[in-house]
């Protein structure tokens, strides 16, 4: 049987979420919006991998645009985008995520909440990312004609060819609008995501945020339980001593210098953290899980930080957490390579796929 989602796992999604976007994921206050008025709306039921039909065809739902232009994109234009995918032609019979994320890890539910339909947890990436094709599950790799609908106020874009062609044109719009895309797309079995996608990353966002919130109201207890869910490592607790942001190409892009002492970190991000180096190392790099958490012990997102304040750096390594397949192929990387300027395929190799 599916699970009934509750307000209390609501709330420990967006901590889990957020946790897991890793800089990324959108806002975790339209997050708990958007979960909690899925829940008014009628009920959330998600669908554990081994008890969703396989055969089922389900599209994933997500904000897409930069953290810091949100625009004026409200809850009624996913439904409108799923709406517009069925107007089109295209059918489906449930949801899955697109990633985990103070926002996006509650992707389709306000969907499903409205037409019905089940949450699958299989979304297409158990941490943020910054690009649709990261969350295509490698679908670039097959003879797959992708469609993508992006609607906010004032927009709607239906987009068909390919998977690279049809995420460009949703960014393009999010970049002209200056906003977060409510975005469907992308129909494919439920078979498909089990193989390809992240299974059960929805749960894993639940069962961290509850382990969170056990560790009561002490900072240091509640990032080091975070740490200790993840398998990851506290790497400092330190100021941001310099913030640089640019909303560039529907992206949130810069770096953050972090002191601790007479140690310095360089993080940098494009929406989500994706590498960090101290003294010219490279220590970590996307999909390795950097998150931030602020001086209350919370998770933050990247465009939440300001220079001055004091974070907690906790990095967990990328095979200990579910990576969708998106991540795993080298032309995934290169608009993030270019948008950041910084090598990022050399570090991953033998852990990508080709």
């Amino acid at each position: 049987m599916p699970k009934i989602i509750t307000k209390d796992d609501v709330k420990a999604l967006a901590i889990g979420g957020t946790i897991l976007g890793g800089g990324g994921g959108g806002w975790p206050e339209t997050g708990l919006r958007d979960g909690y008025l899925a829940l008014e709306i009628g009920k959330v039921e998600l669908w554990a991998p081994e008890e969703a039909n396989p055969d089922w065809k389900v599209i994933t739902s997500a904000a897409l645009g930069a953290p810091t232009e949100p625009g004026d994109t409200k809850p009624m234009h996913f439904i409108k985008a799923a709406q517009l995918l069925r107007d089109v032609g295209v059918e489906f019979h449930g949801l899955i995520a697109a990633e985990n994320g103070g926002q996006n890890s509650f992707g389709g539910w306000v969907i499903a909440a409205a037409l019905g339909l089940p949450v699958v947890d299989t979304p297409g990436d158990g941490r943020a990312h910054p690009t649709a094709l990261m969350g295509s599950m490698g679908l670039q790799r097959t003879k797959y004609d992708s469609v993508k609908v992006g609607v906010t106020e004032g927009s709607e874009v239906v987009s068909r060819g390919s998977l690279e062609t049809t995420g460009a044109a949703i960014r393009a719009q999010a970049r002209y609008m200056k906003a977060l895309i409510a975005m469907v797309r992308d129909p494919v079995p439920v078979s498909y995501t089990l193989m390809h996608g992240a299974p059960g990353a929805i749960k894993m966002g639940i069962d961290l945020g509850y382990k969170y919130l056990e560790a009561g109201d002490d900072p240091d207890k509640r990032v080091q339980a975070s740490s200790d869910f993840l398998g990851g490592e506290l790497f400092c607790k330190a100021e941001i001593v310099e913030k640089t942001i640019e909303a560039k190409g529907g992206f949130d892009v810069g770096m953050m210098i972090l002191r601790e002492g007479d140690q310095e970190w360089e993080l940098s991000y494009v929406n989500e953290y994706m590498t960090l180096e101290k003294d010219g190392e490279r220590l970590a790099t996307f999909p390795d899980l950097m998150t931030t958490f602020n001086e209350k012990g919370e998770p933050v997102t990247s465009a939440a930080l300001e220079k001055g304040q004091t974070i907690y750096l906790v990095n967990a390594p990328r095979e200990k957490i579910p990576v969708g397949d998106g991540n795993r192929y080298r032309e995934a990387y290169k608009p993030i390579e270019e948008a950041l300027g910084k090598t990022m395929v050399k570090y991953l190799e033998g852990y990508l796929k080709g």
